[in-house]
């Protein structure tokens, strides 16, 4: 079984990249906002999680997640596959801590390097290296995805400098994630697509425009895909990111 979260699609197309066949792909924000968190194991079945790193840590929803889930029983190997701009740094203890608090043991630990999305921030990778560093993810994806057919063990990637690092950057995410500054400019047409895209529910359409419900959400960068969505002037001019997978099929 696979669970995995994504806004933008980088995580989307590891978790179909590291799945088995006919393997079972669970989307950790539908359950959230289903409230289903109770899952039957077969008793060899293994179970991973994919994710993308925010400032060091895991998405809201994410931690959401595990803090309530039922795996039963538990899963004879547990792993993580991380997708991240550069490292994951502390991430991966805190997942860990999270599964203990259930019960469950994480096995090991994966990381692939992804284009940065975290527009807010960043400025997106030119297509060039884009398709560069997608390439390499490929080959790291089938590199990972044998790990986990053979169920191979490994220690939490964190150094006490990398779990240092997210205790001073994560704070900045889990306070944050102010929806206050999203809004639209004069290109949206009203389509209401990044409302359907939005993993929190955090947005609706009224008079048709999209309008924000919530006063945080996980700042996924979902429902900023769409040009005509900003954020303050953080994102004016800045183009967009989104996985060419998650493209073909959404």
């Amino acid at each position: 079984m696979v669970f995995y979260f994504s806004g933008t699609g980088n995580s989307y197309q590891a978790a179909m990249a590291v799945r088995s066949e006919n393997e079972e792909l669970v989307e950790i924000s539908a359950c959230v906002n289903g409230g289903s968190y109770s899952f039957e194991i077969a008793g060899s079945e293994s179970v991973t999680f994919v994710m993308p790193v925010y400032y060091g840590g895991l998405p809201s929803v994410v931690s959401e997640f595990i803090k309530n889930l039922s795996l039963s029983p538990a899963p004879a190997y547990c792993c993580a596959v991380f997708t991240c701009g550069v490292t994951p740094l502390g991430a991966g203890s805190m997942l860990s801590s999270l599964l203990a608090g259930r019960g469950l043991r994480l096995d090991a630990v994966f990381t692939v390097k992804m284009p940065i999305n975290y527009v807010l921030l960043f400025r997106i990778p030119e297509e060039g290296k884009r398709e560069r560093i997608l390439s390499d993810a490929e080959n790291t994806l089938a590199a990972i995805k044998n790990s986990i057919r053979n169920r191979r063990t490994a220690g939490i990637p964190s150094s006490l400098p990398a779990r240092a690092a997210s205790r001073l950057m994560y704070p900045i995410y889990s306070k944050g994630r102010k929806t206050a500054k999203f809004h639209t400019d004069d290109q949206c047409i009203g389509c209401g697509v990044c409302v359907g895209r939005c993993p929190a529910k955090a947005m609706v359409m009224e008079d048709g425009r999209p309008k924000w419900i919530s006063e945080r959400c996980i700042h996924c960068m979902a429902c900023i895909r769409c040009g005509a969505v900003q954020y303050g002037s953080m994102t004016k001019g800045k183009k967009r990111y989104t996985n060419p997978l998650l493209k073909s099929c959404h």
